[in-house]
């Protein structure tokens, strides 16, 4: 398997990754103090506040944000993951464009999962930001989940029908036939990063429907 040229996509999508990591972390311990002083607002308030206060409260900061958060967090490193395996299979497989699908199938999640972190209802509501976004965030997922369903028949496909088989068709060049075991494990891996995401962003659709 090429080795060096996924190290070398690896630590460029580390270096890009950083930046993302970054803003979560912070809106992360933003929540937390957020919840902190609400928490403490909310009990020197209680007797005046009334009804009208804890609806607010239940339905404007019921939100999961720090969950929410994580899994974002997963799907832009299973994504960039995804674009990793991508581009080893693509170079294991000559250049075809296989399971080379997780390159546009890992951005595309990515660049979904960061828009969603902007769009999301808890950080909407502390933030005051409006929702304009949710609907790029909608189409977003919509390619990615295409993609990444796509990604996971070419996989199921490459698993049961390997491409260095021989099959009797005709002689075999060493040099041109891709390992069918190497393949068969850049699938696997492939369906586990691809079932990861889209199960995620599952989760994250039903909290956001159900709050």
């Amino acid at each position: 398997m090429s080795i060096a040229p996924s190290l070398i996509l690896l630590n460029a999508l580390k270096t890009a990754l950083r930046p993302i990591m970054l803003v979560v972390g912070k809106r992360l311990k933003a929540d937390k103090l957020f919840q902190t002083a609400l928490s403490r607002r909310k009990e020197s308030a209680a007797p005046l506040t009334g009804e009208r206060d804890s609806t607010i409260f239940r339905h404007g900061f019921g939100y999961p944000l720090a969950l929410v958060l994580r899994l974002r967090v997963l799907q832009i490193v299973c994504g960039i993951s995804a674009m990793v395996m991508g581009s080893v299979a693509f170079i294991e497989e000559r250049q075809k464009f296989n399971m080379g699908l997780g390159i546009p199938a890992g951005g595309i999640s990515v660049l979904a999962a960061a828009v969603s972190i902007h769009t999301s209802r808890g950080w909407s509501a502390i933030s005051g930001v409006a929702g304009a976004g949710a609907g790029a965030a909608s189409v977003l997922w919509a390619a990615a989940a295409c993609l990444l369903i796509a990604l996971v028949v070419q996989c199921c496909r490459t698993i049961l029908d390997p491409p260095g088989i021989d099959h009797g068709d005709g002689p075999n060049e060493e040099d041109t036939i891709p390992s069918s075991r190497d393949l068969v494990v850049i699938a696997c891996v492939q369906i586990a990063l691809a079932a990861a995401t889209l199960l995620s962003a599952a989760i994250c659709a039903r909290i956001d429907c159900g709050t």
